[in-house]
């Protein structure tokens, strides 16, 4: 009995996250000291994705979840239909950033994430709320969160430096991740190969893609690795451009910092050569 007591006492605070970048961000602030679950398995879409049973049950034993916002909105859903007691941290809604509309007039584009310096502004609040689950820790809490947000600046200043000869750039990504990475870096969103994320676009919609292409004299068409590749071939060989592959939400073997460079290393090698 006095062994188990010891082990409840003990138990590290328990974090669930939606998608990838935050829940390496939430550990890189952890330090080991809270126990991080991510919900989208790697390789998933988060706009197409659907909460298991075993993830509700995981979610009533947190004592914090952390998501974006938009795309992940069956997070906040799960949480009130089976855990409403545990906090939530919604980052977007809890940053200061200039909103862009969506594709289709689909409301606030929610994918702040891939604009580094927005994930900067993001670090404090994920300090604040892991020291509120767990004070005792604040201070590491504090100092990996400096930590971080000096190294979100470096990798900031060593993406920009890199994409700097591609400034005002024709860009091409397959659905609408990207519009702050496009802003922040100075790159041309042209077009989207496909508006609605998961629903394949229209003849009509891919022929007025092509023609948006060859006129803006892009170069490439990017898919992206959690979703059907086919309208982006299609679209790619019928401009006659180059494919490549973006990531948006990365491996649960790579940093965030690891995950921007490598699309930055993808966009560069693509559309400079």
């Amino acid at each position: 009995m006095l062994a188990l007591l010891a082990t409840v006492a003990f138990a590290k605070p328990s974090v669930v996250v939606s998608i990838h970048p935050y829940a390496d961000l939430v550990t890189q602030i952890a330090g080991g000291q809270v126990a991080v679950h991510q919900l989208l398995p790697s390789g998933a879409s988060p706009h197409t994705f659907d909460p298991t049973p075993s993830q509700a049950r995981l979610l009533a034993g947190a004592d914090l979840a952390v998501m974006n916002g938009g795309v992940d909105d069956w997070l906040r859903q799960l949480l009130r239909a089976t855990a409403p007691r545990v906090p939530l941290v919604v980052v977007a809604e809890r940053i200061p950033y200039h909103p862009i509309q969506g594709d289709a007039g689909a409301g606030v584009n929610p994918h702040v994430w891939l604009d580094p310096s927005l994930m900067e502004e993001a670090i404090p609040v994920l300090v604040s709320a892991l020291s509120h689950i767990d004070p005792a820790d604040t201070a590491l809490y504090q100092a990996n969160g400096a930590a971080l947000r000096a190294s979100l600046r470096t990798l900031d200043e060593e993406l920009t430096a890199q994409l700097a000869p591609l400034r005002g750039a024709p860009f091409v990504p397959f659905h609408d991740a990207w519009p702050y990475f496009a802003r922040h870096f100075g790159l041309d969103l042209v077009v989207t190969i496909e508006p609605s994320p998961g629903r394949e676009p229209s003849p009509r919609y891919v022929a007025d893609a092509v023609a948006a292409i060859r006129k803006s004299g892009a170069k490439a068409v990017f898919g992206e690795r959690q979703l059907d590749p086919r309208p982006a071939q299609v679209v790619a060989e019928a401009a006659g451009v180059k494919l490549a592959t973006l990531d948006p939400i990365g491996r649960s073997d790579q940093s965030y910092q690891d995950l921007m460079r490598a699309n930055v290393a993808t966009i560069v090698r693509t559309i400079a050569q």
